[in-house]
């Protein structure tokens, strides 16, 4: 991995043993490859959860895109 950023984490003996059977289960070099996965993990959770937001606000009407969402597309 190049250019990273070396981190430590304390976890609770079960989330530990957790994360070591994921990268052994999973094929994974290092627990920061398995560390990797997870945080992803929880990004793209956040990703699908703003998406949801913002569909529900606009399906209800408390939030539509703007005239101009500079998109460098004019009007049809």
């Amino acid at each position: 991995m190049t250019n990273a950023t070396r981190i430590s984490a304390t976890l609770p003996p079960d989330l530990s043993a957790f994360l070591d059977d994921y990268q052994q289960a999973h094929h994974l070099d290092s627990r920061s490859a398995a560390l990797a996965d997870a945080v992803r993990a929880l990004r793209e959770r956040e990703l699908l959860a703003a998406y949801a937001e913002l569909g529900e606000a606009q399906a209800s009407g408390r939030e539509t895109y703007p005239d101009d969402n500079a998109d460098g597309l004019e009007h049809a």
